[in-house]
């Protein structure tokens, strides 16, 4: 995981005097987020419920870092008092807040006792809410802080608690991150780990998989990370997710995941089959008309149009559009454009790197052009989806239709500019 985040451009005085609090510190994710703050310079405080958080803490120092594990109860309000007490006398103070901790309860909605959801409440979301409100002052007196919630997939069935936390998780982070001002020097985003390789996943997944009519196997093997062929490694979350922790202010008030921070830096990726569902036929006269350059122009020049018509929505338009091209795509406006812009500039790198015969740049190259090209995908999908939806939005039929013929447009071009990539990284 160090090579990851040194590859990512971060070094070990990243965060250097920082003071970073993990709750579920003690296994999966947030014990290896801790080994990479821990890294990166932060002085890392486990709050872990069980004794798994002192193992973690002797890990990081053997591994020549700072941690103090806390043993916490973030459902009880005197244990996270008690967690602040000993953070503030060791520390002075908490800079970084990772709400991590959870709990996962299957069974169907029907059967699942109302104990077991006021568990899944007070653990997941009041637990967030009390340590924000415990550890957010003093961040915004000292006019520095990063505060992350942690989300997963809304309406997943047979872990209705677990989701309906996660999705109020994503809504507390968002509405935390509109209130505070760029002036606060606080930044808050949401963090979407996917499916990654922890204990607590394959607990779920022997609980989960007969209901979901598949065995463990089949269960933890799905492709639903792009870039993984099953359950992404714990430590290349954490390794994602640091980048993100460092690099907040560029990711305030988003949703942010560990692909991005991963792929964009060359690192390799084993992609598989592509489950997007059946796709149309691209535009060949797109693909006459424009090389692969020229169609990677075309599709910046649509995001930016994008970009433009979600502008000019109101606020509360403005938010769901911006809200569901993320979920849908995958990034945010913003960060496609900079893909594509960064797409743009390797495909020019590409060409001088063919003619110069300098095969090292060619196949690093490549590799980046597979992300893109997978990714892509996404982003032609959105296009597709969004006919559907305005279908129900346009009562004006001669609106619709020039709203479809645009959607078709972007949809084509992306799906050109896919089939263009494929060649070229062949």
């Amino acid at each position: 995981m160090f090579k990851k985040l040194e590859k990512m451009g971060l070094s070990q005085t990243d965060l250097a005097g920082k003071v970073a609090v993990i709750t579920g510190g003690g296994r999966g994710i947030g014990k290896e987020l801790a080994r990479a703050l821990a890294w990166l310079g932060a002085n890392v405080i486990i709050a872990e419920i069980t004794e798994d958080g002192a193992e973690v803490e002797a890990l990081i120092r053997s591994e020549g870092g700072s941690a103090l594990y806390v043993r916490t109860d973030v459902s009880d309000e005197s244990s996270v008092k008690r967690l602040a007490e000993k953070s503030f006398k060791e520390f002075g103070k908490v800079d970084i807040l990772i709400n991590n901790a959870t709990i996962v309860e299957t069974g169907s909605i029907l059967e699942m006792p109302l104990e077991k959801w006021e568990k899944s409440w007070r653990v997941d979301v009041l637990a967030a809410v009390r340590l924000i409100k415990t550890f957010l002052p003093g961040m915004l007196e000292r006019k520095y802080g990063v505060i992350v919630t942690v989300t997963s997939d809304e309406g997943m069935p047979y872990v209705a608690p677990y989701s309906a936390s996660k999705a109020a998780l994503n809504s507390l982070g968002l509405s935390l991150a509109a209130e505070l001002s760029e002036e606060s020097g606080v930044s808050v985003f949401v963090f979407a780990p996917g499916m990654v390789d922890t204990p607590g996943i394959r607990k779920a997944a022997r609980e989960l998989a007969p209901l979901y009519g598949m065995t463990y196997e089949e269960f933890i093997n799905q492709n639903v990370n792009p870039g993984y062929d099953g359950l992404m490694p714990a430590e290349d979350c954490a390794a994602g997710f640091a980048y993100c922790i460092v690099h907040a202010k560029d990711y305030h008030g988003q949703i942010a995941d560990p692909l991005l921070p991963l792929a964009k830096t060359g690192l390799s990726f084993s992609f598989g089959e592509e489950k997007s569902g059946a796709q149309p036929e691209p535009s060949e006269k797109i693909i006459q008309k424009k090389n692969v350059l020229e169609l990677a122009k075309e599709v910046k020049k649509i995001l930016e149009d994008v970009e433009k018509e979600t502008n000019e929505l109101d606020l509360f338009r403005r938010m769901w559009v911006t809200r569901t091209f993320r979920k849908r795509c995958g990034m945010s406006i913003e960060d496609w454009l900079n893909t594509i812009s960064e797409l743009v500039s390797e495909l020019e790198e590409y060409d001088k790197a063919k003619r110069s015969g300098d095969t090292v740049k060619i196949e690093y190259i490549r590799g980046k052009l597979l992300w893109v090209k997978n990714s892509l995908v996404r982003l032609a999908d959105y296009f597709r989806k969004n006919m559907k939806d305005a279908e129900g939005y346009f009562n004006d039929p001669e609106a619709l239709s020039r709203a479809l013929k645009v959607l078709a447009y972007r949809e084509n071009t992306v799906r050109s500019l896919v089939i263009l990539l494929e060649q070229r990284s062949e």
